[in-house]
């Protein structure tokens, strides 16, 4: 065996010790002494990557598939370094490359996995399928596949095989949530589908069991006396995003002899108006985005922070990593994700009457904290309609129904209700918001299928919220989703003079509508039933008076309504956190706390 055989092992051996400077130390000395040792500079790459030097890695490793460019481990090793650092067109090509020569294997089928959901998450929802499906082709039994299959298809409202899917994703669901353990299906995902509050909550539950955090503690009710109460908002969407412009108000609005305000932002700096706002109405506003939970978690703590909202639960980019560490004594989620999170470092939840009833309760690990109308906080919006239908695509004559909802709340059973309406209502149009092609297409074939021309559907682009508000007073009457209502876009259609027709659900999420329109004093708009839906849609469309009034209603509702009284919303929610907070300091124990509207 030659010295560098010899060398090459022993470097092994002090990567797998955790020894990385002594193995990159003695791979440089073969590598200098024979620059043709690709082994020996894949070596280097490698402690690279563990040190976290991700670009030399690469550097490193591309110099050794140079040298050896059959070597397919080393080429499968680039590839799935590239995924890991996020460089998902580098790794897609790479794994193109393998695939074409048909060496990836069983073995690769998470990593082709991983790859379809960063380009499912980046809206490349083409590339995406293709790899969940190459990657169930290698392992028919991988789990992260055939949940992402689903969730491209909800998406791309692809609805032609999606009940054998669901039927799979919920039978893996239900197996793994028996074995205790981790289901692949997030929280979020299983709310889009089900309407099963017990369902959802078993879901959530064992996601949130399973950060199993270390917890940094706070400093207890004892140590945190002081006034005024000090509030702590955690979210990633402090920014150009839908829950910026719900409660964008909040912070100004807070009482400042009661509250001092910190928001702890996850999310980009991305230089928007609404960041910049919300940045100036803290008095503390802290970017935390990249730090670990424990660091994060830490300065929580060190803040005194004595109640800490969370606005994410379990949506995209949350941290609930950081919550998990317990930095505050009392800690609230709120208005992100419409369902329990399931966790038990969560004290309450803020609900209300309409989408948390009392027999629900018990599917909540969360004391609620019931406002007294509508629990979503809907800030002022200013709306000025300076767009003609030409501009918008829309006919110049024709009753406009909009649904201006993410694709995946769109679902065959309602999308069936639609297609009926269109058909009882000559003339009329359907306008929709799509963001992705697929969807389009699919959602086109589907309206044929139903007997309706598809140039009945028009596509909107999705554009900045001032836009959007802009164009919204072109629709007569906004039709929501079924199993997750519309939120902001429904508040976004009553703030533009919009009424808002809905059906009455059976969880948090296909509630939500009813809430808003409740609070509005539009009762009248909330329907019992499917059946109900259609029939009052396509009565208020045959009756211009009735329509008429609908909107004259709404408009009403703008500047009466406890729905956009934002200042009186903030003093009962404020209630709310000042009842929490004096219960706990007398040593009272939690429990649900209705805040009245006197």
């Amino acid at each position: 065996m030659s010295d560098s055989s010899v060398n090459l092992e022993l470097a092994f051996e002090l990567i797998d010790a955790g020894k990385l400077n002594v193995a990159d130390s003695l791979c440089k000395e073969i590598a200098a002494a024979e620059p043709g040792n690709y082994v020996a500079i894949y070596l280097r790459g490698l402690i690279a990557y563990q040190s976290g030097d991700v670009e030399g890695a690469l550097i490193m490793l591309n110099e050794a598939e140079r040298l050896a460019p059959e070597d397919v481990s080393l080429k499968k090793t680039l590839a799935s370094l590239l995924l890991s650092a996020g460089n998902l067109t580098g790794a897609a090509s790479r794994y193109r490359a393998l695939a074409k020569k048909k060496e990836l294997t069983e073995s690769d089928a998470v990593s082709l996995s991983q790859l379809g959901e960063g380009l499912r998450q980046n809206g490349n929802l083409g590339d995406a399928v293709e790899w969940f499906q190459y990657s169930l082709d290698l392992q028919p039994a991988n789990n992260l596949a055939v949940a992402g299959l689903f969730v491209c298809g909800q998406l791309a409202c692809a609805w032609r095989g999606m009940e054998e899917l669901e039927r799979a994703v919920e039978a893996l669901t239900q197996s793994l949530l028996e074995a205790g353990k981790v289901p692949v299906e997030d929280p979020f995902t299983h709310l889009t589908r089900s309407a099963n509050s017990a369902e959802n909550f078993k879901v959530a539950r064992a996601w949130s069991e399973g950060l199993n955090a270390d917890r940094v503690g706070s400093s207890g009710y004892k140590d945190l006396t002081d006034t005024p109460i000090r509030l702590g908002y955690l979210s990633s969407d402090l920014h150009e995003h839908a829950t910026a412009y719900l409660m964008h108000r909040l912070f100004a609005l807070h009482d400042r002899d009661k509250f001092e305000v910190s928001a702890y932002s996850c999310g980009p700096l991305d230089g928007s108006p609404i960041r910049l706002r919300l940045e100036r109405d803290c008095d503390q506003f802290r970017n935390i985005e990249g730090w670990d939970a424990t660091r994060a978690a830490a300065c929580i703590k060190e803040d005194r922070i004595q109640i800490l909202i969370d606005l994410k639960g379990h949506t995209r980019k949350n941290r609930l990593d950081i919550a998990a560490r317990r930095p505050a004594p009392i800690q609230i989620t709120y208005l992100g994700f419409p369902g329990s999170s399931g966790a038990s470092f969560f004290d309450y939840v803020v609900a209300d009457r309409i989408v948390l009833p009392e027999r629900d309760w018990r599917h909540f690990s969360e004391k609620p904290l019931l406002m007294p109308h509508c629990y979503q906080i809907n800030s002022h919006q200013t709306v000025h309609n300076t767009v003609s239908r030409l501009d918008s695509g829309l006919p110049s004559s024709g009753f406009v129904f909009c649904s201006f909802t993410n694709t995946y709340k769109i679902e065959p059973v309602m999308f069936d209700r639609w297609m009926n309406i269109l058909k009882a209502t000559p003339g009329s149009v359907l306008w929709l918001c799509v963001n992705n092609a697929l969807a389009e297409r699919n959602l086109r074939r589907e309206a044929e299928v139903r007997d309706v021309d598809s140039e009945r559907l028009i596509f909107a682009p999705f554009v900045a919220q001032d836009e959007h508000l802009a164009r919204l007073p072109l629709a007569d009457l906004a039709l929501d989703t079924r199993v997750y209502n519309g939120h902001t876009t429904t508040s976004d259609a009553l703030w533009a003079g919009v009424p808002v027709l809905t059906v009455r659900g059976q969880h948090f999420a296909s509630r939500v509508s009813e809430s808003i329109l409740s609070a509005a004093g539009l009762t009248e708009l909330v329907a019992a039933d499917l059946d109900a839906f259609q029939e009052l849609a396509i009565e208020v469309a045959g009756d211009e008076g009735k329509i008429r009034r609908l909107k004259e209603k709404v408009a009403e509702a703008r500047q009466s309504s406890p729905l956009f009284d934002t200042k009186a919303f903030v003093r009962y929610f404020e209630r709310g956190l000042e009842e929490i907070w004096r219960k706990a300091m007398v040593g009272l124990p939690l429990e649900a706390l209705m805040v009245d509207d006197k």
